[in-house]
Protein backbone atom coordinates (compact mmCIF):
# COMPACT_ATOMS: atom_id res chain seq x y z
CA UNK A 1 0.00 0.00 0.00
CA UNK A 2 3.04 2.78 0.59
CA UNK A 3 4.37 1.71 -2.11
CA UNK A 4 1.03 2.36 -4.45
CA UNK A 5 -0.23 5.62 -2.65
CA UNK A 6 3.31 7.17 -2.55
CA UNK A 7 3.56 6.34 -6.67
CA UNK A 8 -0.23 8.18 -6.92
CA UNK A 9 1.35 11.26 -4.50
CA UNK A 10 4.47 11.71 -5.70
CA UNK A 11 6.32 9.65 -8.65
CA UNK A 12 9.33 8.93 -7.59
CA UNK A 13 11.82 6.31 -6.76
CA UNK A 14 11.94 3.96 -3.74
CA UNK A 15 14.96 5.10 -2.40
CA UNK A 16 12.99 8.90 -2.44
CA UNK A 17 10.25 7.46 -0.80
CA UNK A 18 12.86 5.59 1.92
CA UNK A 19 14.95 8.40 2.70
CA UNK A 20 12.70 11.58 1.97
CA UNK A 21 9.06 11.15 0.98
CA UNK A 22 6.71 8.70 3.24
CA UNK A 23 8.62 10.69 6.77
CA UNK A 24 7.50 14.48 4.85
CA UNK A 25 4.03 12.86 3.92
CA UNK A 26 1.17 12.00 6.41
CA UNK A 27 1.41 8.29 4.97
CA UNK A 28 2.97 6.73 8.37
CA UNK A 29 -0.49 8.72 10.17
CA UNK A 30 -2.93 6.90 7.39
CA UNK A 31 -1.51 3.76 7.27
CA UNK A 32 -0.27 3.46 10.82
CA UNK A 33 3.65 2.36 9.56
CA UNK A 34 6.29 3.79 11.61
CA UNK A 35 8.79 5.88 9.65
CA UNK A 36 11.94 3.97 10.88
CA UNK A 37 9.94 0.31 9.58
CA UNK A 38 10.07 2.17 5.84
CA UNK A 39 13.66 1.55 4.19
CA UNK A 40 14.39 1.07 0.63
CA UNK A 41 15.31 -2.72 1.42
CA UNK A 42 11.68 -3.52 2.57
CA UNK A 43 10.49 -1.53 -0.76
CA UNK A 44 12.76 -3.32 -3.19
CA UNK A 45 11.59 -6.95 -1.48
CA UNK A 46 8.04 -6.00 -1.90
CA UNK A 47 8.72 -5.30 -5.51
CA UNK A 48 10.36 -8.60 -5.47
CA UNK A 49 7.72 -10.29 -4.43
CA UNK A 50 5.46 -8.85 -6.99
CA UNK A 51 7.30 -9.84 -9.73
CA UNK A 52 6.10 -13.53 -10.15
CA UNK A 53 2.41 -12.13 -10.68
CA UNK A 54 3.32 -9.04 -13.60
CA UNK A 55 1.79 -11.04 -16.22
CA UNK A 56 -1.18 -11.45 -14.09
CA UNK A 57 -1.33 -7.92 -12.85
CA UNK A 58 -0.27 -6.08 -15.93
CA UNK A 59 -3.52 -8.20 -17.50
CA UNK A 60 -5.98 -6.61 -14.80
CA UNK A 61 -4.61 -3.56 -14.68
CA UNK A 62 -5.32 -3.26 -18.68
CA UNK A 63 -9.13 -4.69 -18.18
CA UNK A 64 -10.19 -2.31 -15.32
CA UNK A 65 -8.49 0.79 -17.05
CA UNK A 66 -10.38 -0.07 -20.56
CA UNK A 67 -13.65 -0.54 -18.42
CA UNK A 68 -12.88 2.89 -16.01
CA UNK A 69 -12.39 5.02 -19.05
CA UNK A 70 -14.01 3.19 -22.05
CA UNK A 71 -10.80 2.37 -23.59
CA UNK A 72 -10.59 0.14 -26.23
CA UNK A 73 -6.41 -0.24 -26.87
CA UNK A 74 -4.01 -3.16 -27.59
CA UNK A 75 -0.81 -1.14 -26.21
CA UNK A 76 -0.30 1.61 -23.31
CA UNK A 77 2.58 3.48 -23.16
CA UNK A 78 3.70 4.86 -19.11
CA UNK A 79 6.32 7.84 -19.52
CA UNK A 80 8.05 9.60 -17.29
CA UNK A 81 9.52 12.59 -18.38
CA UNK A 82 11.26 15.34 -16.59
CA UNK A 83 12.51 18.81 -17.34
CA UNK A 84 15.06 21.05 -15.44
CA UNK A 85 14.80 24.66 -14.85
CA UNK A 86 17.48 27.66 -15.16
CA UNK A 87 18.13 30.17 -12.74
CA UNK A 88 17.65 29.76 -9.03
CA UNK A 89 13.26 28.91 -9.49
CA UNK A 90 12.66 30.47 -6.52
CA UNK A 91 8.81 31.55 -8.05
CA UNK A 92 8.01 27.53 -8.85
CA UNK A 93 7.10 25.68 -5.91
CA UNK A 94 6.85 22.21 -8.39
CA UNK A 95 10.93 23.17 -9.43
CA UNK A 96 13.04 20.71 -6.50
CA UNK A 97 16.43 19.92 -6.84
CA UNK A 98 17.25 16.86 -7.07
CA UNK A 99 18.50 13.59 -9.38
CA UNK A 100 18.39 14.75 -12.99
CA UNK A 101 18.15 12.26 -15.73
CA UNK A 102 19.44 15.25 -18.07
CA UNK A 103 22.95 15.12 -16.60
CA UNK A 104 22.40 18.73 -16.07
CA UNK A 105 23.29 18.50 -11.48
CA UNK A 106 22.86 20.92 -9.51
CA UNK A 107 19.48 22.40 -11.11
CA UNK A 108 15.96 22.23 -10.19
CA UNK A 109 14.02 19.94 -11.86
CA UNK A 110 10.19 18.77 -12.00
CA UNK A 111 9.37 15.04 -12.95
CA UNK A 112 5.84 14.08 -14.76
CA UNK A 113 4.64 10.80 -14.72
CA UNK A 114 1.08 9.02 -14.58
CA UNK A 115 -0.37 12.33 -16.66
CA UNK A 116 1.44 11.33 -19.74
CA UNK A 117 -0.16 8.21 -21.24
CA UNK A 118 -0.62 7.23 -24.16
CA UNK A 119 -2.99 4.55 -26.60
CA UNK A 120 -1.81 2.69 -29.32
CA UNK A 121 -5.00 0.99 -31.41
CA UNK A 122 -4.52 -0.50 -34.37
CA UNK A 123 -6.57 0.77 -37.63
Amino acid sequence: MILILSRLCEPSSELHLAEHLYEASALSDLLGVPDEKVNEDRLYRALDTLLPHKKALEKLLKEKLGELFDLDYDLLLYDITSTYFEGQAEGNPQAQRGYSRDHSPGLSFRAYGPRNLMKITPR
